[in-house]
């Protein structure tokens, strides 16, 4: 760890917050579970607030049942879903992106891809090659191959079409693989 990295990790402050106790017994209960500290699951929390919450609303995402969003989508053809994709990347993706990271970058974009499937609670991970030429996002979204495809075109307007950059996708009926080619900065 390098002092800059040292110093942003210290920028912290103690502060009291006054809980019920209920709420304060379901977050304890949720800091054993995920085996980690209260102090821990809190700062999760507000990040996923700061991060996320606070502007979903905003931009006209919210919460619906993963099994709604399956069966819609696979009752629609690739032809419809591409559609959807560009309609969605063009007249609100960029604006979310904005929003949310302050910029509209591949950086930006793959940090907020990251942000959307950990506040979805999708398994996934981010890897970044060591020379920084191939960024690789895998995502576990389990809502059929429909949605894969959804997933895949909504990345392939953005990155290819906004962003200029060659991609590579991979799909299972569960699973999108986003491979970003070129080099990424931060």
């Amino acid at each position: 760890m390098n002092n800059e990295e040292g110093k942003k990790r210290s920028e912290s402050e103690s502060i009291t917050f006054r809980v019920p106790a209920k709420i304060l017994n379901q977050l304890r209960q949720e800091s054993e579970k995920k085996q980690v500290s209260l102090n821990t699951l809190s700062n999760q929390i507000f990040t996923d607030h700061t991060v996320w919450h606070n502007y979903a609303r905003q931009t006209g995402l919210f919460y619906v049942p993963k099994p709604l969003i399956s069966r819609a989508v696979n009752e629609l053809t690739e032809d419809q879903l591409s559609s959807i994709a560009e309609e969605t990347v063009k007249n609100k993706l960029k604006d979310l992106a904005l929003l949310l990271k302050d910029e509209f970058t591949v950086s930006s974009f793959l940090d907020m891809t990251t942000d959307w499937a950990r506040i979805s609670d999708f398994p996934y991970k981010h890897e970044i090659g060591q020379d920084g030429t191939i960024s690789r996002i895998v995502i576990e979204h389990d809502l059929g191959k429909n949605y894969a495809f959804l997933l895949k075109e909504i990345y392939r307007i953005a990155l290819e079409e906004l962003l200029n950059e060659k991609t590579e996708f991979e799909l299972t009926d569960n699973t999108i693989v986003v491979s970003v080619l070129g080099k990424i900065s931060s």
